[in-house]
């Protein structure tokens, strides 16, 4: 329907895309949606702090907060419509963990020709060795050579598909 108008309207607009959304993988979208949810929480913090406290310097940082949230959730979806992002799918064979919490530090990839090292920023959790991890790299990411691979310190979205 929205195909056959001349002129699009902003219903057009909205549903292709939500049509374009639901094409992205899935680890982007919920990166998408909870950049803009924290944007969200942080809103109403501001709202809160405006009402209540009546402070500059106690509502600022959320609103900076919120500010920043919004406009890398908006650069996330723009550059995942657009394509402008890789996936590296791989078998995970190396998992380093941090000495006391135990959280995943780094896990190399096993690719079919080389590795890749790849630095975690958030908590992963039931990660093994042998698991299929999908790293989406923006194509703008810097991949340094390591001793038989690859490394790569920053990543849009990490999925992990156990047993696969």
């Amino acid at each position: 329907w929205c195909y056959s108008v001349r002129r699009k309207s902003y219903y057009c607009e909205v549903k292709l895309m939500k049509e374009k959304f639901k094409t992205l993988p899935e680890a982007l979208q919920w990166q998408i949606i909870s950049r803009f949810a924290g944007g969200a929480g942080f809103f109403l913090l501001f709202i809160v702090i405006m009402i209540f406290y009546r402070n500059v310097y106690l509502w600022l940082p959320s609103l900076f907060f919120m500010v920043m949230l919004i406009v890398s959730g908006a650069i996330l979806f723009y550059n995942g419509i657009k394509g402008n992002y890789v996936s590296v799918s791989g078998v995970c064979e190396n998992i380093e963990v941090t000495g006391i919490r135990r959280r995943v530090k780094r896990i190399t990839l096993k690719l079919e020709e080389n590795s890749l090292t790849v630095s975690i920023k958030h908590r992963i959790k039931k990660l093994k060795t042998g698991d299929t991890v999908i790293v989406y790299l923006s194509e703008k990411t810097q991949v340094y050579p390591q001793d038989s691979g690859f490394a790569v310190f920053d990543y849009l979205a990490l999925e992990v598909r156990n047993g696969v």
